[in-house]
């Protein structure tokens, strides 16, 4: 892989700056993306079938121009973006690697220990879903690291060596974002099984502004509409996803499989009810 110039971009649309140096694979598997006159690095991670390859291209990197290399020789791979999350699947063509097992269901509360294989360590400070009064599109978490901040795309384990997150921004010079594993799993599973990322569409549309998340619309014949959502309700929680706040709700859509009923709880007055809605797909492409 040719050394890469010294570059510093804007991360994500937000007000911080990070630096493109030129690095030595520290691990196996990695990707860089073009981006302006540089190259963007990412470390990269086996998951799934073996056949997926997992990377981060941060706002400002094309991840269509994304190469995937092991042990620095180039591997050939269909590149596959999810716009929303900026995370890349490369499908491999060749022998599958070792995948590494995810935890998608692993909860990562304040204070919650994570470690790249590397040794650097760090700390959940919690979960992160407005950036300069800006709603993310899915919470992210904020990790406190004791060292460097690692290399976006780096597998973040808990203690048992399962991936409970994947490295995403820096925020700072031992603090950065990660995504969840519980977002790579929504991602790989739609790649695994139709070769593209889908939306769950549900049709109806909140204020960002209120103070809990109710319902202003609902479009005529959308699957909120069949299963009766109206006007005026407040959602309550949206799958296992509990709901306090816009951010939630949104942070709950990105969650939705198309075709796969989902139980929205909502209130209604004073009355609380459990309904049943089935997502349809929108692409993302």
């Amino acid at each position: 892989m040719p050394p890469l110039p010294l570059r510093c971009l804007p991360a994500l649309g937000v007000a911080w700056f990070f630096c493109v140096v030129q690095i030595r694979a520290e691990v196996a598997w990695s990707a860089v993306f073009p981006a302006g006159e540089g190259e963007v690095p990412s470390t990269a991670l086996v998951v799934g079938d073996g056949r997926h390859v997992i990377a981060v291209a941060l706002s400002g990197a094309k991840a269509e121009g994304g190469r995937l290399f092991s042990d620095e020789r180039l591997l050939p791979a269909e590149v596959i973006l999810d716009p929303v999350s900026r995370l890349v699947v490369f499908r491999l063509s060749g022998p599958p690697g070792r995948a590494l097992p995810l935890m998608a269901d692993a909860t990562l509360s304040a204070g919650a220990v994570v470690k790249t294989a590397g040794g650097i360590q760090g700390k959940s400070a919690g979960w992160v879903k407005h950036i300069e009064g800006k709603i993310l599109p899915l919470a992210l978490l904020k990790i406190e690291y004791s060292g460097k901040v690692p290399r976006p795309g780096t597998p973040l384990m808990d203690l048992s060596g399962n991936v409970v997150a994947v490295a995403h921004q820096p925020t700072g010079p031992q603090s950065g974002y990660a995504i969840p594993a519980e977002v790579v799993k929504r991602v790989l599973d739609d790649v695994q099984r139709g070769g593209h990322v889908s939306r769950g569409w549900i049709g109806l549309y909140l204020r960002p502004d209120a103070k809990v998340p109710q319902v202003t619309r609902v479009q005529a014949g959308s699957p909120s509409a069949l299963a009766g959502v109206k006007t005026g309700d407040v959602l309550l929680q949206v799958g296992s996803r509990p709901l306090v706040e816009y951010a939630d709700a949104v942070n709950a859509f990105f969650f939705l499989r198309p075709g796969v009923a989902t139980p929205v709880k909502l209130k209604r007055g004073d009355q609380e009810l459990l309904l049943s809605l089935t997502p349809v797909e929108r692409r993302s492409d």
